[in-house]
C-alpha cells in the first residue's frame, strides 16, 4: 500500500501537478513509512524462522519418543493400555505441531510474497540448521521423506525428550509393578 502511494506520488511530480517542495516532503514521510514497514516485516520473518526450526525440532522429539514406543511395544516392554495411551498422545502432538509448521510456513509464505528472496533466506537459514530428518515417522499417515543425503550421523535425542523416555519408562515400571 505504502509502495502505490510512493507511486501515485512519483506520477504527481512527473506530470507537474505537484511542486518539488511538496513532493519532497511527502516522499520523506513515505519513505520513512516503507523503512520501518519493511524493518518490521524483516523482524518477523526472522522470528518465524525461528518458529519453524523450534517446531521441526519438536516435531522430531515426538517422532523419535513415537518410535521408541512403538518398538518397545512390538518388544513386549509396554503393556496395550499405556501403549495406546501414549501413541494417542504423541500422535496428537505430532498432528499439532506439524498444522502449526504448515500455518507457520504459510504465513511466511505471505509475508514474503513481496519480496521472494527473504522466503528463500528463511527457508535456506532452517534447512542449514536443521539436523537430518528420519526416513520414516511410522505413522499412519507417512510424510514424504526429505531427499537429502548427508554424511552427517543423525541428531542425538535432545534432553527433553530424554528426560521425557526416562519419565515414562518410570511410569511404565511402576505400573508394571501394581500389576504384579
Amino acid at each position: 500500500m505504502a509502495r502505490k502511494k510512493k507511486q501515485a506520488l512519483d506520477n504527481l511530480l512527473s506530470t507537474g501537478r505537484i511542486s518539488q517542495s511538496t513532493y519532497d516532503s511527502f516522499s520523506k514521510e513515505m519513505d520513512e513509512a516503507i523503512a520501518e514497514i519493511e524493518r518490521q516485516r524483516n523482524a518477523l520473518l526472522e522470528k518465524m524462522g525461528s518458529k519453524m526450526k523450534e517446531l521441526e525440532g519438536q516435531i522430531r522429539t515426538l517422532e523419535m519418543l513415537f518410535a521408541n514406543f512403538e518398538i518397545q511395544h512390538v518388544a513386549g516392554e509396554v503393556d496395550d493400555e499405556v501403549y495406546q495411551r501414549e501413541i494417542g498422545l504423541l500422535s496428537t502432538g505430532l498432528e499439532a505441531a506439524r498444522h502449526e509448521l504448515d500455518a507457520v510456513n504459510e504465513a511466511v509464505s505471505q509475508l514474503s510474497s513481496g519480496n521472494p528472496s527473504a522466503e528463500q533466506e528463511i527457508e535456506v537459514q532452517v534447512a542449514e540448521e536443521q539436523s537430518p530428518q528420519p526416513e520414516e515417522t511410522f505413522l499412519e499417515e507417512p510424510r514424504p521423506a526429505k531427499k537429502e543425503e548427508s554424511a552427517e550421523p543423525p541428531a542425538e535425542p535432545t534432553e527433553e525428550a530424554v528426560q521425557c523416555a526416562e519419565e515414562s519408562a518410570e511410569v511404565k515400571a511402576e505400573e508394571k509393578q501394581e500389576t504384579q
